[in-house]
């Protein structure tokens, strides 16, 4: 008796992370296993498996180049083996470099190596936990900052009040060196998702809109600025003040921001931890398709 054509279908190919589909037949088989190195799957490894069929799977995202060999293997009634592998290839998200920079103030993502004219980003807001003193937190998408004194961006401020004992939260914007402008009328609570984005308009005019997606209220204008547009910033602030910063709000819950999106070069990639007296107190995750996450304290947490 002979064992007829074993085929094996895999997809592969590189992926940032999607479903795949491993199809395998032996015809005049008895039985049939299928292996992975390294481990796919709990349990056996080998499995035993029907001699026709399809295996469908996710892969997740990853920052780092992975691979698998699936080994698809079938005996007949005389004990004679076949036996085919393929593999499956997963390529680490092409870009340019990861530089870790400490700061007094931010924590976040940002772009280098401009020039930018449109930035954009949605984040959820997040609440304060009390503080004797009071305590800053904002949350904020802009262009220019990390490597010059010009910064146009816009976002939302949450400030815990001793006094009243609870948080105020508003949206703003800001095109340094003028002070930030609230912008009223506009609700934001903690929970909500909000969305900016920064634009050029014409030369130096920029548009300008926050939008709470939660509430569908929103806010557009438009801006002079004149800085040069060589960074783009994803930033949890602890907000400035002219002789330092104000005390750091602890938030919660972490904060992702998704939907990113920047025109122009992405020459360099800047990951920012935020460090106060000689502790870390904020921390931004990986940067991976779906965006990153900044949580309070010193361990980073997972990408969204």
């Amino acid at each position: 008796m002979r064992i007829g054509d074993l085929v094996t279908d895999h997809d592969q190919r590189a992926i940032f992370g999607g479903s795949v589909t491993l199809n395998y037949a032996s015809t005049n088989a008895a039985s049939c296993t299928l292996s992975a190195a390294p481990a796919f799957w709990t349990g056996s490894n080998p499995a035993s498996l029907r001699c026709r069929g399809s295996y469908s799977f996710t892969v997740s995202a990853a920052n780092a180049s992975r691979q698998w060999t699936f080994q698809f293997t079938a005996r007949n009634h005389y004990g004679q083996v076949v036996s085919s592998a393929g593999s499956l290839v997963q390529q680490a998200p092409p870009g340019p470099p990861v530089r870790q920079h400490l700061s007094n103030n931010w924590s976040g993502w940002a772009v280098e190596n401009g020039p930018y004219t449109d930035v954009r980003g949605t984040f959820n807001v997040p609440n304060l936990f009390a503080s004797v003193g009071g305590s800053d937190t904002t949350e904020w998408v802009g262009i220019d900052g990390a490597t010059n004194s010009s910064l146009i961006q816009a976002g939302i401020h949450e400030e815990y009040n001793p006094s009243v004992g609870g948080v105020c939260i508003w949206a703003w914007w800001e095109v340094l060196p003028a002070p930030e402008t609230q912008i009223s009328g506009m609700v934001v609570a903690p929970g909500n998702q909000v969305t900016v984005q920064i634009f050029q308009v014409s030369g130096s005019v920029c548009g300008l809109t926050v939008v709470d997606n939660s509430t569908g209220q929103s806010f557009g204008t438009e801006v002079i600025d004149t800085g040069p547009g060589t960074s783009a910033e994803w930033i949890v602030e602890a907000p400035p003040l002219i002789s330092g910063v104000l005390p750091f709000g602890d938030y919660t819950p972490a904060v992702t921001f998704s939907n990113l999106g920047v025109n122009g070069t992405l020459a360099a990639y800047d990951q920012i931890f935020m460090v106060q007296g000689g502790v870390v107190v904020s921390s931004p995750s990986a940067l991976d398709p779906n965006g990153f996450t900044v949580a309070y304290g010193p361990t980073a947490p997972p990408p969204p």
